[in-house]
């Protein structure tokens, strides 16, 4: 069984250091869960998750928190972060369902509200096998016992996705601890590109499946940076723009 261990930082660790790189004056994250990731980030923040179960303190360095219970579809609908925030989030972090058209459309509803240097984060897109990858979450099915409990579900398409229908944005991967982290920058919020061809993806994409096989070519394909060169130094810039 192919398998792939991330030895960088903890992505918790990692997305509070790039929110303090960038200086962030305001930060939007779906999928907050128990608010270990939201607690981590020093500036004003909006929260979205349809069943918050927070158990850190989410209010930790910062002036104001907004905390939304629906889904991230619902929000994008009814609000505008650049609204609730007075600007445009300089950092974005979406983990939200573990299927890839909901990460696309929370995608397209992100770089929507955000400025160009704003840097969107994707979680759990680089599994460590192919197990993983089900679309629905099979714990009693897995092999890998050891790597049985986490679930990455297919959101690893929305790399494909993005490099073959959006080639101008600046993507890094990066081997965050358990199952990675995309950076991706150099956003245009006046793009209809995926909303234009959300459903011709979604066609194009809903049935492939990702077997050792796949999932090796994929790693041969996608070089994976290292999160600590990236926040040593002054090297975030490189990586995740201003």
């Amino acid at each position: 069984m192919f398998r792939r261990n991330h030895q960088g930082p903890v992505y918790r660790d990692f997305i509070a250091a790039i929110a303090g790189k960038k200086q962030a004056r305001g930060y939007l994250e779906v999928g907050v869960r128990d608010g270990g990731t939201l607690s981590g980030v020093g500036c004003e923040a909006i929260g979205v998750d349809p069943e918050f179960k927070t158990r850190y303190d989410i209010l930790a360095n910062k002036n104001a928190v907004h905390l939304y219970s629906m889904t991230s579809d619902v929000f994008f609908r009814d609000h505008d972060p650049r609204v609730i925030l007075g600007r445009s989030p300089d950092v974005i972090f979406l983990d939200g369902l573990h299927q890839f058209e909901y990460l696309l459309r929370d995608f397209i509803n992100s770089e929507r509200i955000a400025h160009r240097d704003t840097v969107i984060l994707l979680d759990d897109c680089l599994p460590i096998n192919a197990e993983m990858t089900e679309r629905v979450y099979n714990l009693a099915g897995r092999r890998d016992r050891d790597n049985a409990p986490s679930w990455t579900g297919d959101v690893w398409k929305i790399i494909p996705i993005l490099k073959t229908y959006r080639p101008d944005l600046h993507i890094t991967l990066v081997d965050t601890q358990p199952t990675g982290t995309v950076c991706v920058t150099n956003l245009d919020p006046d793009s209809t590109v995926l909303r234009d061809r959300y459903y011709q993806i979604i066609q194009e994409y809903i049935l492939v499946m990702m077997d050792d096989a796949a999932i090796e070519r994929f790693y041969d394909s996608n070089p994976v940076a290292s999160g600590e060169v990236i926040l040593s130094d002054f090297n975030a810039s490189i990586f995740v723009g201003p």
